[in-house]
């Protein structure tokens, strides 16, 4: 049986480009994305690499393979991540920096799209290493919620439609707990705390910031241990709003550190090697056995290592 990461074509008839080929053959794929693969060396005919230029010949072997080869040296499988695994449900411990999926819409159509994208993301990830969620018709290869790109933690993956289905009405029933760890710029004195603010985008704007535009959004905050320099925070989302906790800490005057779009390096403070926020815990009734369970993802090592540095008597020159 065929891989779904690899299609192969025998050519039937002379005369025509290989990009072109390609673009006939794979029509949910846009012509960057086949231009791309066969850049990265995915499309070999008669077993060399092919060239986008190429004239083919009639009874040419094309085989394109849908995975990029230089995946693996970036974040792994996704075997190495998990959490827990039953017949319906996927926990992963995502890490910092993997991109959930590609931009645009093409993915959604043909999921084969998400592993002909040149960067890793969770998508086109799962596709490869866990074809059978697609394979039984399970939307957005599984995926039911996001974290941004930087953000390390525990992500719920559905490996069937029903699973999906009952997971997308848990979140927008707001019946799924998320609890988060961030380490925050500045000293938190105040142990517990409440934000109820507007989280969106001004028209015209990229940036998602708390603003009348947006859509009303809720956190609360629990302060775990405070130092001069930062403060580690545990915050749970009471409404599901982009970038609200973020946005929320900003507006509390405590930024996350590392956030590009809020934090700022203060002299003779250290910058953290990305944005320290983590998913730490999910909570929710099993879409199959109906009971309630929870998954936690330990604290990973670049934010303890950097807590224990923020926690370093500041040094005077």
């Amino acid at each position: 049986m065929m891989k779904i990461n690899q299609k192969d074509f025998v050519v039937e008839f002379p005369g025509q480009r290989l990009d072109q080929y390609l673009a006939e053959r794979l029509p949910r794929l846009s012509r960057g994305h086949v231009k791309r693969m066969v850049e990265q060396g995915a499309v070999q005919v008669n077993g060399a690499p092919g060239q986008a230029d190429r004239r083919l010949k009639a009874g040419d072997a094309v085989c394109v393979d849908m995975e990029p080869a230089l995946w693996d040296a970036s974040f792994g499988r996704v075997a190495d991540w998990v959490l827990h695994e039953d017949r319906e449900l996927l926990v992963l411990e995502k890490p910092a920096g993997l991109l959930m999926h590609p931009l645009g819409e093409s993915w959604l159509e043909a999921p084969e799209a998400a592993l002909a994208e040149p960067e890793p993301n969770l998508a086109g990830m799962l596709l490869r290493d866990l074809p059978g969620i697609v394979q039984a018709g399970t939307p957005r290869c599984g995926i039911v919620h996001r974290l941004d790109r930087l953000t390390s933690g525990v992500l719920l993956v559905a490996k069937t439609p029903r699973s999906y289905e009952a997971l997308i009405e848990a979140f927008k029933a707001r019946e799924v707990t998320k609890t988060y760890r961030a380490l925050v710029r500045g000293a938190w004195a105040q142990r517990r705390s409440r934000v109820e603010a507007p989280v969106g985008r001004k028209p015209g704007h990229r940036k998602v910031l708390a603003t009348p535009f947006g859509k009303a959004a809720e956190t609360a905050f629990t302060v775990l241990e405070s130092c001069p320099r930062a403060a580690l925070v545990e915050a749970q989302p009471l409404t599901g709003r982009t970038h609200q906790i973020r946005v929320h800490l900003d507006l509390l005057g405590h930024p996350v550190m590392g956030d590009l779009e809020f934090d700022k390096q203060r002299p003779g403070e250290p910058w953290p090697p990305r944005m320290m926020l983590h998913a730490y815990r999910v909570a929710f009734v099993h879409p199959a056995t109906g009971r309630p369970v929870q998954f936690l993802a330990r604290i990973p090592a670049d934010m303890r290592d950097f807590w224990k540095l923020c926690q370093n008597p500041v040094r005077r020159s």
